[in-house]
């Protein structure tokens, strides 16, 4: 099977629906680097007498743009949800999400598993003095999920905020009867469920994604601060859903890349 290289990369490098947004990348480093040579950086004039922190930093360029991409299918794809102290074990809420979501995606991509955060915790080590927080996660991620045997795996996490003000009934407040009976607060909550695809093996970077939710309320002001709570379980509830969407649809995408790049091979 052949593509049309300029159309397919149009179709599948950029993906956007609504508030939610999807990247693909299966560029190749080795090209990227071959054209980082042909362009001059790097070696002979440009390193001759340069700094040698710049020199450093120009090493560190080229040993980071040296990953492949290495696309697959079927493929076993974990999923890592990351919260306030690393990496959790998924809420059953979202694994039905992930469930229905990726139940239609086809078996061409393989299976979904969740990775653990005890097998993770079996083989992750300490972080060293200074060590970036969220590298030091990443990094017990990849890990577990090497023990899994996973070949891919999607690291996301889900946040919200809400925005809590009074409306023109707010007067009503000042009476206890009011407090019960009146609608007084508009509670606005937005959600987003940030997602990262990852070679387990090399940490190439095949896709980020993000997806949003917002949901509006009126509350009574006594039962104000609950509302929020609930709205905001909600509301992460439907990121996380748009995210599935996103990552089901980048699956494709980069499905699409995987046939490219063996086509281009045997050219």
């Amino acid at each position: 099977m052949s593509f049309n290289r300029k159309s397919a990369l149009a179709a599948v490098l950029a993906l956007g629906l609504g508030a939610c947004s999807a990247t693909l990348q299966g560029t190749s480093g080795s090209d990227y680097l071959a054209r980082y040579d042909r362009l001059g950086y790097g070696g002979g004039a440009a390193a001759a007498g340069a700094p040698a922190a710049n020199a450093d930093v120009d090493a560190d360029i080229r040993q980071i743009a040296s990953v492949e991409p290495h696309l697959e299918f079927p493929a076993r794809i974990g999923l890592a949800r990351v919260g306030r102290s690393g990496l959790t074990a998924l809420p059953g809420d979202e694994v039905q999400i992930w469930q229905a979501a990726l139940e239609g995606v086809g078996e061409q991509y393989g299976e979904f598993v969740p990775v653990s955060p005890l097998v993770a915790s079996m083989v992750s080590k300490p972080a060293a003095r200074g060590t970036d927080r969220t590298q030091a996660i990443l990094a017990d991620i990849r890990r577990g999920a090497a023990r899994q045997h996973l070949d891919y795996v999607l690291v996301y996490e889900v946040g919200a905020s809400t925005r809590d003000k009074a409306n023109l009934l707010s007067l009503a407040d000042l009476t206890i009867v009011g407090m019960f009976v009146i609608p007084t607060r508009t509670v606005d909550v937005e959600a987003s469920a940030s997602g990262l695809l990852l070679d387990v093996r090399n940490g190439y970077p095949y896709a980020t994604l993000t997806g949003h939710a917002r949901k509006s309320s009126v509350s009574r002001a006594v039962s104000s601060r609950s509302t929020r709570t609930e709205l905001a379980d909600t509301a992460q509830e439907r990121a996380v859903a748009a995210l599935a969407d996103q990552v089901a649809g980048a699956l494709d995408g980069l499905y699409q890349i995987s046939l490219q790049r063996g086509s281009a091979k045997m050219d």
